[in-house]
């Protein structure tokens, strides 16, 4: 399962600090596109809470016939068979296999376990164990408790682990290592259903440190290998960075993640500027300054207006509207109309890019794409100039925030060609531009299609992204054919 491509061995270096503990450089000069790493998961993962068949990984409530340990949903009749019947092989009394069923967890933590109990997978385990697990800081917080009642409990008290190779050896020092070691490094991948979401650890992909500045990409294809390729040119040396958070968050979001999940805080060029790179993804506006904004200092954690530091916010009152604003937006999903009359209030409180605005923007953006989709709407000129204006500004963030090779600022810049194309199209056969006008039109759309495009061909075809650059390269072949046609001398043209 944990095959590797030669791209690592050849372009990266694997290095040790106090700070980062394993970490990766470029072992030479790197080209922006250029893949560093191909690589297949040791382990597939749920998340917490959920059930999935270890063999086609989609939600269930049954456990496979043989074992009766490892969940199989009712359209698959069999998974791996090492592991079914070293598992049937244990005596275990039925009250016990009911206790086991009962906790979600223990599936993912039997894997773990299988892994050291096969003599083929002895090797992939023994690497695995060398994957940092955070165990010092995660020793009696929260999910280490949660762990304990969950997973080490039930396994001790069945009798499970003494059945197992060497069962005297696994404690619940090595069970919490094992789970603190996907907690840490698993990649989250998409699930069998739509929107759905489980994990993939992987060991080289889990080295890379993080940044909410990278200068890496990863994609996850339909088969879950993972592809790693730089976002922008690297030079040797240089540590190479992938971010496990959202970009599209603020920092106190990222960094809660980040703390919480990693045991780790960030100390990114980006967490340590209270503006964020001049986005302002935090900010509120400051009532008492015309044009001030209030930020966090990351030093005191004050919040303080950038023209007037007597001007202040209390940190209560910031997360109180935090979280009411998130409420708000997820009760107004899929009605327009509550989203921008939300818009225009919070416009009040929180800058333009604040990562709640950017929020809304993107869904109030999604709905307009649904509603040009539809020709029933007969939309109008000032439905697609909205959502023109929109994408402007999603994407004028997303340049200072992803720079280099980046999927949403791709998608967000062919959402923004696209609709410029079409309302020229519209305005066009509605007689309010001539043939010289949209071909100026069409032409600027080229362009910004050719540069969404180049951001998307570094994806897996598998991909949806891989997919939406297949149809974006049609698409611009169709664009051009237009733009052909509009350059021949013809009054009689219609586009």
């Amino acid at each position: 399962m944990a095959a590797v491509t030669e791209d690592f061995a050849k372009k990266c270096e694997v290095k040790h600090n106090e700070t980062l503990g394993r970490y990766v450089i470029a072992a030479s000069d790197i080209r922006a596109g250029e893949t560093l790493l191909q690589e297949q998961p040791v382990l597939l993962l749920s998340h917490a809470g959920d059930r999935r068949c270890c063999n086609c990984h989609k939600l269930t409530t049954t456990f496979c016939g043989q074992c009766r340990l490892l969940p199989l949903c009712v359209e698959c009749v069999s998974h791996d068979g090492r592991d079914c019947s070293r598992l049937a092989a244990l005596q275990l009394k039925e009250e016990q296999l009911e206790q086991l069923q009962a906790q979600t967890e223990i599936s993912d933590a039997l894997r773990y376990l299988l892994l050291r109990e096969h003599p083929e997978t002895q090797a992939q385990y023994e690497k695995l164990l060398q994957m940092d697990s955070q165990l010092a800081l995660r020793r009696d917080s929260d999910i280490w408790r949660s762990y304990r009642d969950q997973v080490v409990a039930p396994l001790q008290s069945s009798g499970l682990l003494q059945q197992l190779r060497n069962g005297a050896e696994i404690d619940e020092e090595l069970l919490q290592r094992l789970l603190g070691i996907a907690d840490i490094n698993a990649h989250e991948i998409r699930a069998p259903e739509a929107g759905g979401a489980m994990r993939g650890l992987y060991m080289r992909a889990g080295l890379f440190a993080h940044s909410c500045m990278p200068n890496l990409v990863t994609a996850i294809d339909e088969q879950r290998h993972i592809k790693v390729y730089a976002s922008c040119a690297i030079a040797a040396g240089e540590i190479l960075y992938n971010c496990y958070t959202n970009l599209l968050l603020g920092t106190d979001e990222r960094r809660h993640i980040l703390k919480t999940g990693k045991c780790f805080d960030c100390q990114c060029a980006r967490c340590l500027d209270p503006t964020e790179l001049g986005t302002h993804m935090s900010s509120f506006v400051c009532n008492s300054c015309p044009g001030g904004f209030i930020v966090r200092q990351p030093e005191t954690g004050v919040w303080q207006c950038l023209l007037n530091g007597e001007h202040t916010l209390k940190s209560e009152f910031v997360a109180n509207v935090l979280e009411r604003a998130k409420e708000e937006v997820f009760h107004a999903r899929n009605d327009i109309y509550r989203l921008e009359l939300l818009l225009a209030k919070l416009r009040r409180l929180l800058h333009g890019n604040h990562y709640v605005m950017l929020d809304l923007k993107q869904n109030i953006a999604s709905i307009l794409r649904q509603i040009l989709q539809d020709m029933a709407h007969r939309p109008n000129r000032k439905v697609y100039e909205r959502k023109i204006r929109l994408c402007q500004e999603i994407l004028l963030v997303l340049k200072v925030v992803a720079p280099g090779l980046n999927r949403l600022k791709a998608i967000a810049l062919y959402e923004l060609a696209n609709t410029q194309a079409e309302l020229a199209r519209k305005l066009f056969s509605e007689q309010e531009l001539d043939d010289a006008d949209l071909l100026t039109e069409l032409q600027q759309t080229e362009i910004m299609t050719r540069e969404a495009l180049r951001m998307l061909l570094y994806e897996p075809i598998s991909t949806p992204e891989g997919q939406l650059a297949r149809n974006m390269l049609k698409e611009l072949k169709e664009l051009q054919n237009d733009m052909k046609v509009l350059q021949q001398p013809n009054d009689d043209v219609v586009v």
